[in-house]
């Protein structure tokens, strides 16, 4: 009944209009947390770097990221949690094994944590390089990239979250649905934000609802502009944990 309870409340907050992006003068970095705690999420955000994905759709992809970090219903339902603490790890992927960690596993309890974290993002902006790959699009190493770094979570945890954030579909590399079956085999809940426009927006959901997302609950989020991608970023984390917290 809690569960159901904390469920309604965050549906709430997300309808809800924010109350403004904290002041620049957080901490720097988020918090790491004691190997071996439990959270309630681990939680790996998947960004593509592939050669469609422009500079600043790149950096549209990290700015919304950190607005969601920053509004403090993504704190609140942080501590809506039984443990009141998720796992985050932050990658990037495209093609020919060309991955990247941006952000290795940390622990974020509360709004100071995340807006460290949200800090410790926006300095990749500084460092273009970090922002692209201009390889092709191989979802499949996506979702084992993100599995992987899932596997090596040094928290124990009772759900596991892969948001893959993507503007096409696989042009090369082994198909998605086979790396998706395996990671939702071991209890994985995959996600996607799409970054479609016009007709496009009905092929990329079809796609990614047969080829990319799975598990439980598992949805699809479609941003139509570069400058939704704040907004839908926070709409689709705080929809995350609003529906893990309610199973």
């Amino acid at each position: 009944m809690r569960r159901l309870m904390v469920a309604a409340a965050l549906f709430a907050l997300i309808a809800a209009p924010g109350t403004g992006a904290a002041s620049d003068d957080a901490l720097p970095g988020g918090s790491a947390g004691a190997a071996g705690a439990a959270t309630d999420i681990n939680m790996v955000v998947a960004l593509d770097r592939s050669e469609s994905i422009s500079l600043e759709e790149a950096a549209q992809q990290i700015e919304g990221l950190a607005h969601a970090l920053r509004d403090p219903r993504f704190a609140a339902s942080v501590s809506s949690g039984w443990e009141g603490r998720i796992g985050i790890s932050v990658v990037t992927w495209s093609s020919f094994g060309k991955t990247r960690e941006l952000v290795p596993w940390t622990v974020l309890t509360g709004r100071e944590d995340a807006l460290g974290l949200a800090a410790v993002l926006e300095r990749q902006l500084d460092n273009p390089p970090l922002l692209l790959d201009g390889s092709q699009t191989d979802l499949a190493l996506g979702i084992r990239t993100a599995n992987k770094a899932l596997r090596a979570a040094p928290f124990p945890t009772v759900k596991e979250v892969i948001n893959i954030v993507s503007d096409g579909i696989s042009n090369i590399g082994n198909v998605p649905n086979v790396a998706r079956d395996a990671a939702v085999g071991e209890g994985v809940v995959i996600n996607a934000l799409t970054m479609a426009k016009g007709s496009a927006i009905a092929v990329m959901r079809r796609y990614y609802e047969r080829n990319v997302i799975g598990g439980p609950s598992s949805f699809v989020h479609n941003t139509t502009t570069n400058g939704s991608v704040s907004d839908a970023m926070l709409r689709k984390m705080l929809l995350e944990i609003a529906l893990l917290n309610a199973d």
